[in-house]
């Protein structure tokens, strides 16, 4: 893992205090010793000794206020850690898990189910991710009602949930955070493993993580499983997919600090015709190219960050920033691997090399929540909508 890792999040602004450092150095111990792992996954899905370990860290709880057992902190602290595990290819879903439950459980109203689980989610006794997307996962400007592909109907006290939801973080949650539709209105249900009716269809992904399609025939849940509706669940909702796709951008950060440090160590040691191969011109213009999209993506992930981070923002602020990041992140990510593999020839063609790992995990994460192309889209939308706003809209927005 890059030593420097972290320090494009931190060093680079003054307004971060030493604590972010701190964490930062943490980070890097951490997963030090994680580092270089092949793309292979394990079949019982993310490691759990490690997410007990992350709990320990305090990972899980950095979106979450002191007063709720957490840390208080802001989406910085929580790029710097998914940085950290981006250059160490870690593949647990730290974002998904770690990141967008906690923002989405923070958001709604405070009650006995929201509590239970964000303690037992914290704690890293349960590994919950949130399911809301259709088998096309469209990344548009909002999550609505009419987007949800799980409807739920009265059944006495609780509800009655039938559909399918895809593009599920991992098969092998404990609890499933489920947005569904009711009375035209998001209504946000804790549905845990092996609840009847509930099928979880694998699906394994280029990083060899595990992926799911949730199928829910008649799933019926009592009502202590609703965990928020209406307004509270739609904005809850939405500020934790802004969120994790912003931290998400971090993570790409990472991994291309580490693709990049990769191709620059091969090309100062193969060597060819008597010389290293990175003595050649065109390599080192092409190796350049690879700098400058590390430097954009650095730029770009830390500029939105401080936007996201800035006192009072608002909710269209927020996705704004999101897209910026995500777009140049995916962009580069996929740019920087595919130039990577050329660069190292037929070695970076095999899964035995650490970069194919890194490779593989940009594929993922480049398209999760929104490929490049979606994110500019929806930047220029959202762009548009908040100029064509009232002047007093855009006071509350930005």
């Amino acid at each position: 893992m890059p030593e420097a890792a972290g320090a494009a999040l931190t060093d680079a602004d003054s307004e971060l205090d030493e604590l972010l450092a701190d964490l930062a150095s943490v980070v890097r111990a951490a997963v030090a010793d994680q580092a270089g792992d092949q793309p292979a996954a394990a079949p019982t899905g993310p490691d759990r000794a490690r997410w007990r370990r992350y709990a320990e860290l305090g990972w899980l709880s950095l979106l979450v206020d002191a007063e709720r057992g957490g840390a208080g902190a802001d989406e910085r602290a929580a790029a710097v850690v998914a940085l950290g595990m981006g250059a160490a290819c870690r593949r647990e879903p730290f974002v998904a898990a770690g990141v967008m439950v906690p923002r989405c459980l923070t958001g709604l109203a405070d009650s006995a189910p929201v509590r239970a689980l964000l303690a037992e989610v914290i704690e890293g006794d349960t590994l919950a991710v949130l399911a809301w997307q259709s088998e096309r996962g469209e990344c548009d400007t909002r999550v609505v009602a009419g987007d949800l592909p799980v409807e739920a109907r009265p059944d006495g006290d609780g509800l009655v949930l039938s559909g399918s939801v895809s593009w599920v973080p991992t098969d092998a949650a404990d609890a499933y955070l489920v947005a569904v539709r009711y009375a035209g209105e998001i209504v946000l249900v804790r549905v845990d493993r092996g609840t009847r009716g509930m099928t979880v269809a694998p699906r394994r992904a280029a990083d060899g993580t595990r992926w799911a399609r949730l199928d829910l025939d008649g799933v019926r849940l009592p009502g202590s499983a609703v965990l928020g509706g209406g307004t509270a669940a739609r904005d809850a909702l939405n500020s934790a997919v802004d969120t994790g796709t912003l931290v998400c951008a971090a993570e790409l950060l990472g991994l291309i600090d580490r693709m990049l440090e990769l191709t620059l160590s091969y090309l100062s040691t193969r060597r060819q015709f008597g010389r290293p191969i990175g003595s050649f011109q065109a390599l080192r213009h092409r190796a350049v190219d690879l700098w400058v999209q590390q430097r954009l993506t650095s730029a770009a992930v830390h500029s939105a960050l401080r936007r996201a981070c800035s006192d009072g923002v608002g909710p269209d602020t927020l996705a704004l920033a999101a897209s910026s990041a995500k777009s140049r992140a995916s962009s580069a990510a996929l740019r920087v691997g595919n130039e990577a593999v050329q660069l190292h020839g037929a070695i970076g063609f095999t899964d035995e090399y650490e970069l194919g790992g890194y490779v593989n995990r940009a594929l993922v994460l480049a398209a999760w929540l929104g490929n490049a192309r979606a994110h500019t889209r929806r930047h220029g939308r959202l762009g548009a909508e908040m100029a064509a706003a009232p002047a007093e809209y855009r006071r509350v927005a930005s």
